[in-house]
């Protein structure tokens, strides 16, 4: 594994983003762009929420400490060998948004997957590397608004959980009819094999937007072992062996 760190402003972080991306030299520069933004004009409101969530933790002095970086962000990029110009991409759009986004808010660490390995391998892989106290996981593609990670974190705060999906199940009668029947047919075999073999309440694993507190991380990435699909419903089941609740909360998409 390539390690890349593009602008990097430290060891400790409020909050990393940890972003999957094979060929992604379309999608990934517009996303991100705009996660930047996101960023550096919440800077002050997500520090906030960030906060509050680790306030309810018990070692108070350490997180005064951490919370003094001067770059609260961190984003993962892990391009899970790409063929095209993925990396590139990345590259030229940081050194454009540098002075604008980047130099005053935002850390970007780039690793580089040698060969294709799936994107359960790349989340674990930028899960395990980060070194923030709250991880977001987000698809390249930007199919959730980076705003609902407000929704994430009240959820956090809300429920106590140290795990938080984010959900589409809310969208489900619109999107039927966008679906062709064969596409339904599966999509609700699969919830139903997640409710009943793996007794989960969860309605939407497959939504690429999750938030983890720093704390179980390691435990949960440390144990995955599924690569590719499904491995976000591997990652309930290691939760529910390590006693860890999994809470739900719907996301615009």
């Amino acid at each position: 594994m390539n390690k890349n760190a593009i602008i990097n402003g430290g060891n400790n972080y409020l909050l990393s983003l940890v972003i999957p991306a094979f060929n992604e030299e379309e999608r990934l520069p517009p996303m991100l762009k705009s996660t930047l933004e996101f960023l550096h004009s919440s800077k002050d409101e997500l520090v906030k929420h960030c906060n509050e969530i680790l306030a309810m933790g018990k070692d108070h002095k350490k997180e005064q400490t951490i919370h003094q970086q001067s770059l609260p962000f961190q984003i993962i990029i892990v391009n899970d060998g790409s063929s095209d110009a993925t990396v590139q991409s990345v590259q030229r759009l940081v050194k454009k948004e540098y002075i604008k986004t980047v130099q005053t808010t935002t850390a970007i660490k780039l690793l580089t997957l040698k060969q294709n390995a799936g994107k359960g391998a790349a989340v674990k892989a930028g899960m395990l590397h980060s070194t923030a106290n709250l991880a977001l996981m987000l698809d390249a593609d930007g199919a959730t608004t980076i705003d609902s990670l407000y929704s994430l974190l009240n959820e956090m705060k809300t429920s106590r959980a140290h795990i938080v999906f984010g959900s589409r199940a809310h969208l489900q009668d619109k999107s039927k009819a966008e679906r062709s029947f064969v596409r339904t047919l599966l999509m609700k075999a699969f919830h139903f094999f997640v409710e009943t073999l793996i007794e989960s309440n969860v309605k939407d694993t497959q939504c690429g937007f999750k938030l983890f507190h720093g704390d179980v991380i390691q435990s949960l990435f440390g144990n995955l072992h599924l690569q590719r699909w499904a491995f976000d419903t591997e990652l309930i089941v290691i939760a529910k062996q390590l006693g860890l609740p999994v809470a739900e909360v719907g996301v615009e998409w």
